[in-house]
Formats: structure tokens, sequence, C-alpha cells
């Protein structure tokens, strides 16, 4: 007399197919690559976006971060951290594999700090002393890239609008701003988006600039709308030389 096997339905029917036959070296080699697909497959989907709440707005971040920076044939990254207040003060630092700071980038408006421990130097000056080209121009850029969306129309089911700053922006189909482009055709992606205490907030964003250069910035369970101390968004300039923002010339 046979046995009937029923299939279980949290099993796909060729995962049951492998489990209810002889096992064989082959069928177990075959389950394992089914299990690891799957595995695969669910670690894609992006997770839907639930309770968040209407008309919180973004206010403050602090986030660990891993960090990729391209300029030209140059790159280079690491880990750091992010901290940012409305609307444009910011702290970035990059830290070293051992946890040495190498930078730190302080933003005040349109004023920007440069801070390099090693050479206990800083430099400062006004962002539009930069030369166009450059990671550190997009680093600049922080505040243009965290700005706050403004309301759009998008009733007649248009994926993108232009604003009256100038900046087209792209939307999913749930409203969220994808990507935004100036003018002058520097861009910012968005991705990853994640409830962070009611916010809708991107897992990633990547700058990049007219000329190609590129910074992206992955966060790692960001704090948001958190108070930040003041001190954590000023420079100690203390025993430091201070030079020209346009002397710095990288690390």
């Amino acid at each position: 007399m046979s046995r009937y096997v029923r299939q279980p339905a949290y099993l796909s029917r060729e995962v049951f197919t492998v489990l209810s036959t002889r096992p064989t070296i082959f069928s177990r080699y075959v389950l394992l690559l089914l299990i690891l697909s799957c595995f695969s497959a669910c670690a894609t989907v992006q997770k839907p976006l639930t309770c968040i709440v209407p008309g919180r707005e973004l206010e403050t971040i602090q986030s660990s971060i891993a960090i990729t920076m391209k300029s030209g044939e140059h790159g280079s990254g690491g880990r750091g951290y992010l901290i940012f207040k409305h609307p444009d003060r910011f702290h970035l630092a990059v830290l070293s594999p051992f946890g040495l700071t190498l930078l730190e980038v302080f933003s005040d408006g349109e004023r920007l700090t440069c801070l390099v421990p090693s050479r206990q130097t800083a430099y400062n000056g006004l962002l539009s002393e930069l030369p166009e080209t450059g990671v550190l121009k997009n680093l600049g850029m922080m505040k243009w890239v965290v700005a706050r969306t403004p309301l759009v129309d998008l009733s007649n089911g248009a994926g993108n609008v232009i604003v009256p700053s100038g900046d087209r922006l792209f939307f999913d189909k749930d409203g969220l701003i994808l990507r935004k482009v100036s003018r002058q055709g520097d861009q910012v992606e968005y991705d990853g988006y994640r409830n962070a205490n009611g916010v809708a907030f991107p897992e990633t964003i990547i700058i990049k600039n007219s000329f190609g250069d590129t910074v992206k910035v992955v966060f790692d369970e960001p704090e948001i709308n958190t108070p930040v101390e003041k001190a954590a968004l000023t420079p100690n300039l203390e025993g430091i030389t201070v030079l020209p923002l346009s002397d710095f010339k990288g690390l």
C-alpha cells in the first residue's frame, strides 16, 4: 500500500519534492541551493513602510555610517558617523580601521571646517571657495541633500516634477523621493526607506556632482529627532593651526 504525504503550505513544490524522495548527495545539494535561493530572494524584498507619522519632519540625525568617496580615478572609504541638525548644521567624521579619526567636516550654513587631527590642522572658509570638482564639495551639499521635500501634486500620475528652486524631483508610487537633480546637474539618490521614529528615512544616499565625483553614505540604525548637543556640531580648534579652506588638498 502506497503512503501519501501532504505537501506543507510553507514549502515550495520543488523543496517538497526533494524532501519527500530518498535522500542522496545530489538531492541534498539541490535542496541546499533551493533554500539558499529562497533566503536570497527574501533578503531583497523591500519591507512595507508602516507606522509613518503624517506631518512629522526630519529635525536631527545621529548615526554610524559607512562612507565611500570617489573623485576621478581616486577613491577611498571607511566607517564613521554623521550628526545633522536642521536646517544646515552637520558634523561628519571618517575613522580609520583602528578607530582613529582621519577627517572631520563641520558645516555651519555656508561655512565649512575640515579638521585633520593627525596634522593638527583645520581648514576653514566658505563653501563657495572650494573648486567645483572634488568630494569635499559633495559633502558641502549635505544641506541640499537632506532638505525637506516641498509639497507637490502627484495626483496626475507624474513620477517627477520641477519645483520653484529649479530642482527636478523623482518619486516612487508611494510619494517617496527617489532622486533629486539640481539645475547645475548635481544629483542625489535615496534608497532603502525605513521607518525611523515615525519618519520615512533612506538607508542609503548617493551624492554625485556634475563632474562625476561621488559620495555614498549608508546609515546604520540612525537615531532620528533625538536631542543633539551644541558641542557635537562645533569643532574644537584649541591648539589647531587654521588655514584657508582653499588650501585643503585632501588627506
